[in-house]
């Protein structure tokens, strides 16, 4: 049953990332109908067919081409759609909301039932992450986080949350959370007028602190936002001094940073109790 779910888990986030590879493409293009409308190649305007458009594998059969027009397809779609897919399967691993119990009758069959918190809980992740897949692959191709990306993903972060937990507290959390980033990134705005860092990572540094000043474990919330945003520095300046020596960047180019924001935030989700708790015992020690 676990595989069966695996596999459907992994299915839907794939076809999740098809969806919001249409979005990017119709956002950056200003495209009315980013839901609604049909699929078509960007370079000869030719409607697309189901079986051009089935995740991962239509990409893999078509070459990475367009079947009317030739045209290379880049790559970001495939990765979408396996990295998504791959996003929600490790999700679900994560948040397992199957409960086995072996029969009564034959104790080597297994009867599954569902924790329907621990599901509201992954269906509220999943939304979350497919907020943040958007964001990281918009910024990383556009250099740009849409308010239309980071704005409902703020909103339903504080809706989700305020309903998990108690809402004095989780309040209380959020702004602390959510304030000590937005407010770092803030003074870094002002004191750079917006060359370090723009807009939208205010607004994403926001949502960051938010997400994680909700937490189950040993460590306050906006502790982990603080190390969701060391690991983004930490991953972020790795890459840039890498892309220094590779000479691909030099010391005046900008890079995007809202993708590194992501990797830090849903590493601190899935492992920064994990990490802080090693952490502090090593320092202890």
């Amino acid at each position: 049953m676990q595989l069966l779910v695996s596999a459907i888990i992994f299915i839907l986030g794939s076809a999740i990332g098809s969806f919001i590879s249409v979005v990017i493409y119709r956002l950056q293009a200003k495209k009315k109908g980013i839901i609604n409308g049909h699929s078509m190649c960007p370079a000869c305007k030719k409607k697309l067919k189901w079986r051009h458009l089935v995740p991962i594998f239509s990409w893999i059969f078509l070459r990475g081409k367009c079947a009317y027009c030739n045209k290379r397809i880049s790559v970001h779609y495939f990765l979408l759609e396996i990295l998504t897919g791959a996003l929600f399967l490790v999700s679900f691993l994560h948040w397992n909301f199957l409960i086995a119990t072996p029969s009564i009758i034959n104790p080597e069959f297994l009867n599954y039932s569902i924790d329907l918190t621990i599901l509201a809980t992954l269906s509220f992740y999943l939304v979350e992450f497919s907020f943040l897949i958007a964001i990281f692959f918009f910024d990383l191709m556009h250099k740009e986080i849409p308010d239309q990306l980071s704005i409902p993903a703020i909103f339903i972060a504080i809706a989700g949350i305020i309903s998990f937990s108690p809402i004095m507290q989780t309040g209380v959390d959020m702004l602390i959370g959510g304030g000590i980033i937005f407010l770092f990134f803030f003074l870094q705005y002002i004191i750079s007028k917006g060359t370090w860092i723009g807009g939208g990572d205010l607004r994403l540094g926001a949502l960051m602190g938010i997400l994680l000043s909700w937490t189950t474990g040993s460590f306050s919330g906006w502790l982990v936002g603080i190390l969701g945003l060391v690991i983004a520095y930490l991953i972020g300046g790795l890459v840039s001094v890498i892309l220094i020596i590779a000479k691909k960047l030099h010391h005046k180019s900008t890079i995007p940073f809202g993708p590194f924001l992501v990797i830090g935030a849903i590493t601190a989700i899935f492992f920064g109790q994990e990490i802080l708790n090693w952490y502090f015992n090593t320092l202890l020690m």
